[in-house]
């Protein structure tokens, strides 16, 4: 750790343990005036904001106003600033100005060859091929990897082979357990209520059900779910999509996708089509039921997985421990690099993505009046022991077992090593002793904020509910590593590949043309009828460009003000937080290169490929939801 921190000690103590309790409790009161919970309205106006009573108040709360604490230092204001104009002005020259400048020059060489220009609707068109051209040939941006697979894939054109379709139907597979939503896939123990009337259909000629019967499948533990239905609403204009998943040849396969549309009662199934069928309709129909289920599954990861479940509800979490914790409580020096600048980019968000007419408006489905209604309701059913572990959410969906389930596999890792830094650290400040965790007043203290009740003038708590007690140690740890974990492996790892799934929307689309509420939403002779506008696609792609900066540290490499503010013994735990991180870095890449060096070595074309997952790696781990 070098010899910057031998002539600083710091205050570390317990309140029973401080020499100096008033001074602690007069801090304590400042921080209280500068933290204060508020259930944000979000903007609505007054005729609005009395019919959202209700989903205003079951929406995490959030800090009210930003103290000048919070505030981003001067340099990284610079470096998100640079960043932000770059990517912006890059987006704004190909949304306004390429087309037209393109348009000028073919009506001047039109002029001198004496032809007839073509229309100018042309140029500003935006279609698949020109967006693949566009990342294969862009200066400034890498290609999304959602570009790549399409590209190798040759998906929607008619030299695919079957491999390829089968390598493209994986990659969607692959989406539900490593993409930006992973934790939604549950495995299941009979037919699914809307799939049952379509059995026969979906078993019929199935390219990967290994001519079994979907019972046998289930029997055999094979089967398994990603049920979206919580996007809908319970309104019927909504699309509620529901899809099936098999494994075949040791990796997921798609089986079915059932929809809930107005013209058939019972909803329509759709399912890969038979091995052989080559560029037609009806492979076309299942590329567009994938970028269907795809652009539906984005408002749950941007309403649910990410805006709601890590930026608010850690925002509500943060504020409490500045309200309850003293700066030299042990357990504020824990948690407070996991909540370095989250508070300011937080109030950026709320400005700028969830405002009227802000980005939620402007290129997502669902709009952000859905959105956080969405979230609101997510909220009512969402308990801290039900949902908010990881290592139990793996194992109630019964997902323990899928193969190449990377993203559980790394976000295990990661949990026992925040676990095990979390443990060693608090049984060390409490002494191992239950005790001195019940006899600490701002440690319950804290607790009791977090699960008071939320009031809609902000006075209240945040509501948590199935939150434990803090009557041990260990029930201590567990909430901590939890909270460590939200902020920053889980926000990771929803946030990051959003570049390599957004940016190219055939991969993973915000929103469609042809919206899927309508009776007919299909768009049968070109997939570029449904794919959004260049002004659309260009907007999500600066706004992922922005979310996806790195500009603070990976996980455990805490910022010099953090470290100085422990201990000897404080930091001492943290150096060995870090070299497990560095063990676990060094696995990641060696399953990754595995992979990468079986891809290379498959000769026969026919052989499935499996994709590396990096997101988890620490190095793309960040400490914080600071972005």
């Amino acid at each position: 750790m070098g010899n910057i921190f031998t002539s600083i000690k710091p205050n570390v103590s317990l309140p029973k343990d401080d020499d100096e309790f008033d001074i602690r409790e007069k801090n304590l009161e400042t921080a209280r005036k500068n933290y204060q919970l508020e259930q944000k309205t979000h903007m609505f106006l007054d005729v609005e904001q009395r019919s959202m009573d209700d989903v205003i108040l079951n929406l995490p709360p959030m800090l009210r106003k930003l103290p000048k604490e919070e505030k981003r230092s001067f340099l990284h204001e610079i470096r998100f600033i640079v960043h932000f104009l770059l990517h912006r002005l890059y987006c704004v020259f190909h949304q306004h100005l390429k087309w037209r400048i393109d348009r000028l020059i073919h009506f001047i060489i039109s002029f001198l060859l004496f032809q007839r220009p073509k229309p100018s609707a042309r140029y500003n068109r935006w279609t698949i091929e020109g967006m693949i051209s566009h990342f294969q040939w862009s200066f400034f941006l890498n290609e999304p990897m959602g570009c790549k697979v399409w590209r190798k894939e040759a998906v929607d054109l008619p030299h695919q082979t079957s491999s390829q379709i089968a390598q493209a139907d994986h990659w969607f597979a692959w989406q539900r357990i490593n993409g930006v939503t992973r934790n939604l896939i549950k495995r299941v123990d009979e037919v699914p209520e809307q799939f049952l009337p379509f059995v026969k259909e979906i078993e019929k000629s199935h390219p990967y059900l290994s001519s079994q019967s979907l019972q046998v499948q289930i029997k055999q533990n094979n089967v398994y779910i990603v049920d979206l239905t919580e996007i809908s609403l319970k309104e019927p204009k909504l699309l509620a999509p529901v899809a099936l998943f098999t494994v075949y040849k040791n990796l997921l396969m798609p089986v079915a996708v059932w929809l809930n549309t107005k013209t058939h009662v019972d909803g329509e199934v759709h399912k890969p089509p038979p091995h052989g069928v080559k560029y037609g309709l009806r492979l076309r129909k299942w590329v567009e039921i994938r970028i269907l289920f795809n652009m539906l599954e984005a408002q749950y990861h941007e309403s649910i997985t990410h805006l709601g479940f890590t930026h608010m509800l850690m925002d509500g979490v943060s504020v409490c421990m500045h309200r309850n914790l003293s700066d030299r409580h042990p357990i504020y020096k824990l948690l407070s690099p996991h909540f370095h600048y989250m508070h300011g980019i937080n109030r950026d968000a709320q400005k700028v993505l969830i405002s009227p007419g802000g980005y939620l408006d402007g290129v997502m489905y669902l709009r952000r009046d859905n959105m956080l209604n969405l979230i609101s309701k997510h909220n009512e059913i969402w308990t801290f022991t039900t949902h908010a572990s990881i290592p139990r959410s793996f194992e109630t969906r019964g997902a323990m077992n899928i193969p190449g389930y990377f993203f559980k596999d790394d976000a295990l890792i990661l949990h026992e090593a925040i676990r095990k830094y979390v443990s060693e650290y608090t049984n060390y400040y409490y002494e191992k002793n239950d005790e001195n965790v019940e006899n600490d007043s701002e440690i319950q203290a804290f607790r009791n904020e977090l699960t008071l009740e939320r009031k809609i003038d902000g006075s209240g708590g945040c509501g948590m509910k199935g939150f434990p007690s803090f009557n041990t140690v260990q029930s201590l740890v567990d909430v901590l590593t939890t909270f460590i974990y939200i902020c920053s492996v889980e926000h990771s790892a929803t946030n990051f590949p959003q570049f390599d799934q957004y940016a190219f929307p055939p991969n993973f689309a915000a929103k469609l043309h042809c919206q899927p509420e309508q009776e007919k939403y299909t768009c049968e002779e070109y997939l570029d009828d449904i794919i959004p506008t260049r002004n659309e696609t260009f907007s999500t792609i600066a706004i992922m460009k922005i979310l996806t900066l790195r500009l603070t540290n990976s996980i455990g490499n805490y910022e010099n003000h953090y470290l100085q503010a422990m201990d000897s013994n404080g930091r001492a735990f943290v150096q060995k937080f870090q070299q497990n991180l560095l063990t676990i870095k060094d696995c990641i890449n060696q399953r990754n290169n595995e992979i990468r060096e079986e891809n290379k070595d498959v000769t026969c074309k026919t052989v499935l490929k499996e994709y590396p997952y990096e997101w988890l790696n620490p190095d793309n781990v960040l400490n914080s939801i600071s972005i």
